[in-house]
């Protein structure tokens, strides 16, 4: 009895401490992800010595007050509050946006504190489909931007999106192409030899129509219908030796 009496104490106490600790943890997820709603009063793009694009954006609220907040150029695009100049790809701001309501996510607002991605991270992550603060991540660990280009397209022809890209640009930098494909032996054809060098490695599993040059003009083709894939067109003229005699077919 008196067991039963310590195990109930105890369920007790553990479901007033999981009650106490929902609220407390579900308060500021609730303040998070309350949406900062009002009238959109002035749209402004700037631009840093570096070529770091953001978008502040003066919002008045819902209560009455007036709200500079500082967007990604990602962020803004999404809201449709700029354009992208299809000359330049330059963010343009959206004159019909201003006077207009807007919705704005707290949690997309930059910072202070937070550096705002490079506008080549922004356009590769949005082509892409990936963080442009990854993409970012790569190129202060001294990564050229055209060689992160070649290598999300070279990731985006081995699985279909960029998941590989960091894992390429490491077998670059250590000159270890077998040991990409000893992490990732599905992309390796059988009986194909493993690639030396980076040269045979783009040969082999990249497009050269697609680079960096093809996403920033907006021309880049995401179907991916023409590119290079791993053993795809590979086999192919074998018989040429046969001068199309017909010999050595159907053995």
């Amino acid at each position: 009895m008196l067991k039963t009496k310590v195990i109930s104490t105890l369920l007790l106490a553990l479901a007033v401490l999981f009650a106490q600790f929902g609220t407390a943890a579900a308060a500021p997820l609730a303040q998070e992800t309350t949406p900062i709603t009002g009238e959109v009063l002035s749209i402004t793009v700037e631009t840093d010595a570096d070529g770091l694009a953001t978008v502040v954006v003066e919002v008045l609220d819902e209560f009455g007050e007036t709200q500079t907040l500082r967007l990604s150029v990602e962020t803004a695009l999404a809201l449709g509050l700029i354009t992208l100049d299809p000359d330049t790809n330059e963010p343009v701001v959206d004159e019909t946006k201003i006077g207009q309501p807007v919705e704005i996510d707290p949690a997309t607002v930059l910072t202070e504190e937070e550096e705002s991605n490079h506008i080549i991270s922004t356009l590769l992550g949005m082509f892409f489909g990936e963080d442009a603060g990854v993409i970012d991540s790569y190129h202060e660990d001294g990564y050229g931007f055209g060689l992160i280009a070649q290598a999300m397209w070279m990731s985006k022809d081995f699985s279909g999106d960029a998941s590989l890209t960091g894992d390429i640009l490491v077998a670059k930098k250590d000159k270890d192409f077998e040991a990409f494909f000893e992490a990732h032996p599905e992309y390796l054809v059988e009986g194909e030899e493993v690639p030396t060098n980076w040269g045979q490695f783009k040969k082999a599993f990249s497009n050269k129509k697609n680079n960096l040059g093809s996403v920033v003009s907006g021309q880049a083709d995401e179907t991916a219908d023409e590119q290079t894939s791993p053993g795809k067109g590979k086999g192919k003229d074998k018989d040429k030796s046969n001068n199309g005699n017909g010999k050595g077919k159907n053995k």
